[in-house]
């Protein structure tokens, strides 16, 4: 049987953050990862995102102590947490210029 020890989340956006949310529900660790943020905090846009999940009025963990299980990051500066991840799945913008060096780069570090 496959076990999923870590998986990894590349779009922080609504489908991928609930994505993030539902595996850390089930126990499994994740990595989370946008694109870098403008300004000073590259991971802002995942900072947000773990916000929004946190939100009461739209809960996406069953208890808030969930949130420990995902790591955030951008997919520049941290492309190499998901390394030994089991399983990844990108749910990004469809364009084009960030998806090819994307793969490119997840292809080199797996």
């Amino acid at each position: 049987m496959y076990e999923i020890n870590k998986a990894a989340v590349i779009g922080a956006g609504t489908m991928g953050l609930g994505i993030a949310g539902q595996l850390a529900n089930a126990g499994v660790p994740v990595v989370l990862l946008d694109v870098p943020s403008a300004g000073d905090n590259r991971n802002a846009i995942c900072e947000r995102a773990l916000e929004r999940l946190l939100d009461d009025r739209q809960p996406g963990l069953l208890h808030k102590d969930f949130v420990r299980r995902i790591t955030i990051g951008n997919i520049e500066d941290d492309l190499d947490k998901i390394a030994d991840a089991d399983w990844i799945t990108e749910v990004g913008v469809a364009r084009l210029d960030i998806k090819r060096p994307l793969y490119t780069g997840i292809d080199a570090i797996r």
